[in-house]
């Protein structure tokens, strides 16, 4: 229960951001302003800074970097065999709602909330591994089920993961880390001042960037995609935890808790690249979120 509490205001400040923006005290305007602000200066800057306070002992367990991809691709796989039977701009959706997860607008402050300054080691593994994880399966997955799709923004995409600023920040911050690098005082102030701010904003952007207009429209589809995310991918991971990986404690519950994230938001952009159901994904992602509130406090229990 206590646990539950710490991460209530998170949820409210998502759903903050929602009422925000439905009843025009946000502008349309302002959530891709403040997208571009999260993603190129907070979260950034909020990685950099957590990353700094990671050492090598942080990556004793390398399971991590093999469990999270493995459970990603089996998650995938799972939702191919489950939508054999759609049609393939929602099966491409649909798919990628399954398996791709928030791990940084969602995951990041959940998971530091919830779990302490502890945890900022595997979750760099987690992060960096996911970033480019999830970045590459959605470009297969989306390829095969879109073949009209422009094959150039294969490698396009795939050349976006080494100039991602969220896979740029976390790797600065380990070799600043284990580089012994000290930042200038009047830096390091800075950025704990933008850190500080962060992830609140990133929360409320979140909440401001849902859409449920096409929910009602294939709700049994969309429930499906969100379940998958939010019940089959984290038991997934907890099958892997323990069975496969060995792992207990912090370690396991990071890579389950992070598979239970709900679906990105950047899966809406990857589907309309593709020639998927933009709208359907969208509705996807909308979904997923909401029920998370429910189904990530559930997990939270289960593992703490």
């Amino acid at each position: 229960m206590e646990t539950i509490t710490l991460i209530l205001p998170l949820f409210v400040l998502v759903l903050g951001g929602y009422a925000a923006r439905k009843t025009g005290f946000l502008s349309d305007a302002f959530v891709p302003d403040a997208n571009r602000l999260v993603y190129y200066v907070a979260l950034p800057v909020t990685l950099f800074t957590e990353m700094r306070t990671v050492g090598p002992q942080d990556f004793a367990h390398l399971g991590l970097a093999a469990g999270y991809p493995l459970v990603v691709v089996a998650t995938m796989l799972f939702a191919l065999l489950v939508s054999v039977r759609m049609a393939r701009a929602t099966r491409g959706a649909f798919v990628q709602v399954a398996f791709r997860g928030n791990l940084a607008y969602f995951g990041l402050p959940i998971a530091l909330t919830a779990l302490g300054a502890g945890a900022a080691g595997p979750l760099a593994v987690v992060l960096a591994v996911g970033l480019i994880i999830n970045t590459v399966v959605s470009i297969v997955v989306l390829r095969l089920l879109a073949p009209d799709a422009d094959a150039s923004t294969v490698g396009s995409r795939l050349l976006s993961i080494v100039r991602n600023p969220l896979i740029i920040a976390v790797a600065a911050g380990l070799l600043a880390s284990f580089a012994g690098v000290e930042l200038p005082g009047f830096v390091a102030t800075t950025f704990r001042w933008i850190a500080s701010m962060s992830l609140p904003l990133i929360l409320i952007v979140l909440g401001s960037s849902l859409s449920f207009r096409r929910l009602k429209a294939g709700l049994p589809v969309h429930l499906l995609a969100s379940l998958a995310k939010l019940v089959v991918m984290p038991l997934i991971a907890l099958a892997a935890a323990v069975y496969l990986f060995e792992m207990s404690g912090e370690i396991r519950s990071v890579l389950v808790l992070m598979a239970a994230m709900p679906t990105a938001v950047v899966s809406q952009t990857f589907a309309s690249r593709f020639g998927a159901d933009e709208e359907a994904s969208a509705a996807g992602v909308s979904l997923s979120t909401l029920l998370a509130m429910v189904t990530v406090p559930v997990w939270l229990a289960v593992l703490l």
